[in-house]
């Protein structure tokens, strides 16, 4: 798997999460949740956008890391990824509200409970650390959310936001090395002379 897929591989493994949690009890189709922007959501009902992308500063990897015998890869960088999740319902007007406030409720609940995705597999996961990535909900003000959702003539929906990670992707760039074959000891005609005295 390339690791530039990575950024990809996690937001998939979000949607899986989504998918398992609202189908079939609150979505009729898999097909209804998927990544999008609230400008482009097109037919879907749930909506997960990638809105920005930052470098994890929480991760500090400054070290090479060795790849056989002769070679070493430079440091990876850590990403967090920020999501904004979105409802686009398309039911009657009578119970739209109530049906979307039920799938914020179940999402939210999920991605409590199912706080991680594993680092290599993407699969959902129970526990956060052991270097899993990790889903965390943002506790932003309305403002702020307002200024994400920059849709020119749409009026802002009520979303939930997270940060995911950190997302590891690794270098392409290797350095050649040369590990230490042999070693020769060289001592002077002095050094042997003195040690002689020493040992008398």
């Amino acid at each position: 798997m390339a690791d530039y897929a990575k950024i990809a591989d996690t937001g998939n493994g979000i949607l899986t999460l989504l998918k398992e949690a609202l189908i079939p009890e609150l979505l009729n189709s898999p097909d209804q949740i998927g990544l999008c922007s609230p400008e482009d959501h097109g037919d879907f009902a749930v909506g997960v956008w990638l809105y920005d992308i930052k470098t994890d500063t929480s991760v500090q990897n400054h070290e090479m890391t060795n790849i056989g015998r002769n070679a070493q890869r430079y440091p990876s960088v850590y990403l967090t990824l920020y999501y904004m999740i979105t409802l686009y319902m398309q039911s009657d007007l009578k119970y739209r509200a109530l049906q979307e406030h039920q799938i914020m409720g179940r999402i939210v609940q999920t991605l409590h409970d199912k706080a991680a995705i594993d680092s290599e597999t993407f699969v959902p996961v129970d526990v956060p650390g052991g270097g899993n990535i990790r889903i965390q909900m943002q506790n932003l003000e309305i403002e702020e959310k307002m200024r994400i959702w920059t849709i020119p003539n749409a009026a802002y929906r009520t979303s939930l936001c997270y940060t995911v990670g950190p997302v590891e992707i690794k270098s392409t760039r290797e350095k050649a090395v040369k590990r230490v074959q042999q070693i020769h000891y060289r001592y002077s005609e002095k050094e042997t002379k003195e040690n002689r005295i020493l040992e008398d």
